[in-house]
């Protein structure tokens, strides 16, 4: 034979570019990912933080905890009243014994309708970064009164179809699974170790005297305990 026929070209299938397609989604997902977990949180919307606080001086929630219990009144305490103690504890606890411990520039603490997010603020090479964690109240009353109460670590579900995972967090802008604050929570942990004495069987520092409080809700921008129920507590997850 003169001439020889080129075999044809193999096309690609449907398959291959299935893969790809995927792959490209992948990575697409991974990037954008990755952006939101660069881009710290807007904390301007949160009371008692940035440069609306200057010059306002905080509560001494310690004492009005106290006194609240003692009195056996329900308290409430605005978002502003959590963020300038916070404000002005940390500041003087970051210079002092717990400054090796404590590992963060800011913290905030945003109130909503029924769960709270605890922020952290680190600056990496000059840029901030945020995490934070949600917390909300699980609380049942019993026929004999008693009311159970329970600290969960997360806002609730990604959506009502799907129960579980819960959104336990944020790392930058994205939301996270709760699994994820495995990664992150010994820093919560040391933070919370600022605000409670596990040596002491009476509540001597400000979480000591909130788990002692027989009922807390979170609503929208305040935080309001009430001292007075028969109550037994049960054990806040990990510790925290």
């Amino acid at each position: 034979m003169a001439d020889k026929e080129k075999a044809p070209k193999p096309k690609s299938g449907c398959v291959g570019k299935l893969a790809v397609l995927f792959l490209l989604f992948i990575v697409g997902g991974l990037a954008a990912a990755l952006y939101q977990m660069s881009q710290p949180q807007d904390l301007s919307d949160i009371d008692g933080c940035g440069p609306g606080s200057v010059g306002k001086s905080s509560r001494n929630l310690k004492r009005v905890l106290a006194n609240s219990i003692k009195g056996g009144y329900e308290l409430t305490l605005s978002e502003e009243d959590l963020n300038l103690y916070l404000r002005d504890v940390l500041k003087v606890k970051q210079g002092g014994l717990l400054a090796e411990q404590v590992k963060f520039d800011d913290v905030a603490v945003r109130l909503n309708d029924d769960h709270a997010e605890i922020i952290m603020v680190r600056m990496i090479a000059g840029y901030p970064m945020t995490l934070s964690m949600f917390l909300r109240v699980e609380q049942s009353e019993l026929p004999n009164g008693t009311i159970m109460k329970e600290i969960v670590r997360n806002r609730g579900p990604y959506h009502e179809s799907i129960q579980r995972p819960g959104v336990g967090g944020r790392f930058g802008r994205l939301p996270i699974p709760e699994g994820f604050l495995l990664l992150v929570m010994p820093a919560f942990q040391n933070l919370a170790a600022v605000f409670r004495d596990v040596d002491s069987k009476d509540p001597v520092k400000e979480l000591d005297f909130v788990e002692e409080m027989a009922r807390f809700s979170i609503e929208n921008g305040k935080l309001v305990l009430d001292p007075q129920a028969n109550t037994r507590n049960m054990p806040m997850p990990g510790g925290f």
